[in-house]
């Protein structure tokens, strides 16, 4: 015969069995994602992970536009380190919308370009009051074209000091920059820290003057067959390099650089190089 059961008891026995009910039911559930979490790593080590991801999508997006910088800037008389980090800046390092394709806007000019525009959402500071407003931008067909509207902007007599004759660093064009082309005092600070962080000096070639006296320089004593361009072309993918190039189409690494007129042992993804 079953024992009479107080209210209290009742009770304890019901907890009891709910809980048993919750364990079983998270214990299902744990073997349910147990693949899941089988592969997820601890809070560090995610983080380092994500950090590292990052840090690829950065260069990776820096390698996408290094080389049309570095062409822009040394016609210009400009530093493509200078410009290559404005362009971080102002893009959040080619993420936001204005800077993907097929707008290519790098550096937030609004306006029409070749008869192209983007409306776009964008705040404003009026009346005292942040206020999010729809303007056109313009948009390019590629980056080249984004640099080359910027270096037109840069080369006027506003932004002299910036201009690689009249300085001795990058350092001296972002301060030159700092209160004329951006207000924040900290401007130069922030490029500064970019150029220096992603080695962005690398793509200072310098004047196309320059690129062809090191190019001539580098084939002196060459033969005249070895000097001269075979015709043929090669488009630089990701993980290439000057020397894993040269090695395959038979040519030294000198070689090969002053065919191309580089002045550094430096290509970029979807660069394309006379070998």
């Amino acid at each position: 015969m079953d024992k009479k059961m107080t209210r209290s008891s009742r009770h304890q026995l019901k907890a009891k069995q709910h809980s048993n009910k919750k364990a079983a039911s998270v214990i299902g559930t744990s073997l349910i994602f147990l693949p899941i979490a089988g592969n997820l790593l601890p809070l560090g080590a995610q983080a380092t992970e994500y950090e590292q991801q990052e840090a690829v999508s950065q260069q990776a997006f820096i390698d996408s536009i290094g080389y049309s910088a570095a062409s822009v800037a040394s016609s210009n008389d400009l530093y493509a380190s200078v410009m290559i980090a404005q362009a971080l800046l102002e893009s959040s390092y080619g993420t936001s919308g204005l800077a993907s394709a097929p707008n290519y806007n790098l550096f937030g000019v609004k306006g029409s370009y070749g008869g192209q525009t983007v409306y776009m959402p964008t705040k404003e500071y009026l009346n005292g009051e942040w206020v999010t407003l729809t303007e056109p931008f313009r948009s390019y067909p590629s980056y080249a074209d984004s640099f080359q509207d910027h270096a037109n902007v840069l080369m006027s007599a506003h932004y002299a000091g910036a201009w690689r004759s009249n300085t001795t660093s990058y350092m001296d064009a972002t301060a030159a920059l700092t209160g004329r082309y951006a207000t924040d005092p900290n401007y130069a600070d922030k490029l500064n820290w970019l150029i220096s962080t992603y080695g962005l000096t690398a793509y200072d070639w310098g004047t196309s003057e320059v690129a062809t006296t090191t190019a001539d320089q580098s084939m002196i004593g060459q033969s005249t067959e070895t000097a001269t361009f075979s015709g043929q072309t090669y488009t630089v993918a990701s993980g290439d390099s000057l020397w894993g190039i040269a090695e395959n189409f038979g040519v030294s690494v000198d070689q090969l650089m002053a065919m191309n007129g580089l002045s550094a042992e430096l290509i970029t993804v979807g660069q394309t190089l006379q070998v």
